[in-house]
């Protein structure tokens, strides 16, 4: 727990109240491997940051996952559009490893963002990181190849490759394992 409110104290420095009241919100939640956070269907009523462990997020049908995201230590992780919205999340979030989150409940967070103007700030922040990297997924899978995303989160995050299994890796690549077998066999 102390890695990420650490990381919240040098980021934004918050008053001594709102950083009392932030920890006191937040709830210490471990998952098993291949325990949900959240499963599509549900409303997203809580949020939370990874303080061990690594999960992935994830879309469904019969026929197949496709994983959207991979969240490692110190990520932010829940459904944005579930969580604003309280209406059923799209979204799998699933743990890929043992994992211990610090979790907030839909209403701590409303009343710690109104009445904290540093814990706005968090929210701000969170929200902004969080299109950004969906835009730049969504432009990774729209403009470059499949080789050059593999061989961008090769370079951006070799870490992927350590601890995510690879048909994952593969589905948020949007090959197949073989092909990435083969990219992977190429570069090697």
């Amino acid at each position: 727990m102390k890695r990420i409110l650490d990381n919240i104290k040098k980021t934004l420095n918050p008053t001594p109240e709102a950083f009392d009241a932030l920890s006191k919100a937040m709830e210490i939640v471990t998952l098993d491997k291949n325990d949900y956070f959240l499963k599509a269907g549900q409303i997203c009523s809580s949020v939370g940051f990874i303080e061990k462990g690594s999960m992935r997020l994830f879309q469904s049908s019969p026929e197949k996952e496709v994983c959207s995201d991979f969240f490692f230590e110190n990520s932010f992780i829940g459904s944005f559009a579930s969580f604003l919205s309280q209406q059923p999340s799209l979204v799998n979030i699933c743990a890929i490893e043992p994992c211990e989150l610090l979790v907030m409940h839909f209403d701590d967070v409303m009343r710690l963002t109104k009445e904290h103007p540093s814990l706005r700030r968090l929210a701000d922040i969170i929200v902004q990181e969080q299109f950004l990297r969906a835009e730049k997924r969504e432009a990774a899978l729209l403009l470059h190849s499949p080789e050059e995303r593999f061989r961008k989160i090769l370079e951006e995050h070799p870490k992927l490759f350590k601890r995510i299994p690879l048909h994952y890796v593969a589905s948020y690549l949007a090959i197949t394992p073989e092909t990435l077998s083969r990219y992977r066999n190429k570069l090697v």
